[in-house]
């Protein structure tokens, strides 16, 4: 059972178009995973179970710019607040362009992800 943020973060996600889960092959059959050490003299008695790392989006993306015009042959590097929407940093990018004439930006987001192992359901993935 999914929490009601999960759930909520997930429907987001899936009105931006992005299903938010990334699936990562980590061990399987005959994968270098599977020869994990082990303590001499102690035998395994169960086969290990193939898994696979997941990583979910678990937060809101962020949308930031930064100031990258050299200036005295360094970059300026000043760096706008993280907005949810990804407009926000245009209106700093050009408030700080009036200021200062500086005209080169760069801009970015960030998303948080968790990561989390799950078995593999079988052969294929």
């Amino acid at each position: 059972m999914t929490s009601p943020h999960r759930d909520h973060l997930t429907q987001l996600m899936q009105m931006c178009g992005h299903d938010g889960v990334l699936h990562v092959r980590t061990s399987g059959d005959s994968d270098p995973a599977l020869s994990l050490p082990r303590p001499k003299g102690m035998a395994m008695t169960t086969p290990p179970v193939a898994t696979r790392l997941e990583i979910q989006i678990t937060g809101i993306r962020k949308h930031f710019a930064e100031c990258v015009t050299e200036v005295s042959r360094e970059e300026c590097g000043a760096r706008s607040s993280c907005w949810d929407n990804p407009m926000q940093p245009n209106t700093w990018i050009r408030e700080h362009g009036a200021e200062t004439g500086h005209k080169r930006f760069t801009r970015h987001t960030e998303e948080l992800v968790s990561i989390f192992s799950a078995p593999t359901r079988g052969k294929g993935e």
